[in-house]
């Protein structure tokens, strides 16, 4: 997964005051895949379950 998109996920989750501890932590996820910056990428899967634990549709994130 593309650098820009972790950031607006990591926006995202900054908006609605949820650490990236806890999103890794039910999700299951590295949280080094989720940081931007790690060298770790998101797989589809860790993409999609991310977007449906912030209630965000995946299409609306910008990716140039």
């Amino acid at each position: 997964m593309r650098e820009q998109a972790k950031r607006w996920l990591e926006s995202q989750m900054e908006e609605k005051h949820i650490p990236i501890e806890v999103v890794a932590s039910v999700l299951g996820i590295p949280q080094e895949n989720m940081r931007v910056g790690s060298g770790q990428r998101l797989d589809a899967d860790e993409l999609l379950r991310i977007c449906a634990y912030l209630c965000i549709r995946p299409e609306n994130i910008p990716i140039e």
